[in-house]
């Protein structure tokens, strides 16, 4: 059973200029006083699940057991797109079923998925735009102030929505991945993690994407000359294609969903 321990995290592409983030907050600790709020992350690109599904995957495991994640990347908002509750590892996440827990239910090693009721919304109604404030938002301020329970909320849903840029595609001395995300140095994220190079130990490889090769793995930034491009397993274990002291995505030209090739050679 999940026990809520008062910490409540906000990720969106709302930015921070116009106090959609705020709204979200008010929703929360109108229910919940004693809650604490933390911002994960407010600048993902507008729309861009694939992004925000990457900031998430960085956090929500970060956080104590009986953490509550609240996630608003939804292009979908008043449709009829399902609103999760996701338990995964004692943490819950509210988000729209669009492919924004796709890393989560990867990664967890306990997931259970539910969706939020029809009814499980403010009771002075829900705005067709906003379902972060009167959905997400109220529903996290219920759960941590024990006003209600997830179950209370919810009801079991047999499948979620996943993105298909969770993993990579390997087949013999080849591995096709994509970026899946660009952090603000413009450094690409991609969907390769580094068990792939484990797995091809002993042996020489390539990297391209577009037109541009990468022969080796750094193990810093520094490592690379000032505006020479690099290859790097980052902090969340994927790889990552940078620049010294640049901007690769800037400078190279890539952009989302670029294909990324790893090409295995024999020792």
């Amino acid at each position: 059973m999940f026990k809520p321990n008062g910490i409540v995290t906000l990720l969106s592409d709302f930015g921070i200029e116009d106090g959609y983030v705020a709204a979200m907050k008010g929703a929360i600790l109108s229910a919940a006083p004693e809650a604490r709020i933390a911002d994960a992350a407010h600048g993902v690109p507008a729309q861009d699940v694939r992004s925000g599904a990457w900031a998430l995957a960085q956090y929500w495991d970060r956080f104590p057991a009986g953490t509550v994640h609240v996630a608003v990347v939804d292009p979908g908002v008043g449709t009829d797109r399902r609103a999760l509750a996701l338990l995964a590892d004692a943490r819950l996440i509210l988000a729209p079923d669009n492919g924004l827990v796709s890393w989560i239910a990867e990664r967890a090693a306990a997931v259970e998925a539910r969706a939020l009721r029809a009814d499980a919304h403010a009771p002075d109604g829900v705005s067709a735009t906003f379902h972060g404030r009167d959905v997400f938002a109220w529903a996290a301020g219920q759960v941590v102030s024990g006003r209600a329970s997830v179950a209370d909320l919810t009801e079991p849903c047999a499948d979620i929505v996943r993105g298909a840029w969770t993993r990579p595609a390997a087949r013999g001395h080849l591995v096709r991945g994509e970026i899946v995300h660009f952090d603000r140095f413009g450094n690409a994220v991609t969907n390769i993690p580094a068990a792939e190079f484990e797995r091809g130990a002993g042996r020489s490889f390539r990297i391209e994407v577009r037109s541009y090769l990468f022969a080796r793995l750094r193990r810093t930034y520094a490592d690379a000359g000032r505006g020479e491009r690099l290859a790097l397993i980052n902090s969340g274990g994927m790889l990552e294609l940078a620049m010294c002291c640049g901007n690769a995505r800037e400078r190279l030209a890539l952009r989302p969903g670029d294909a990324v090739t790893l090409t295995f050679r024999d020792a």
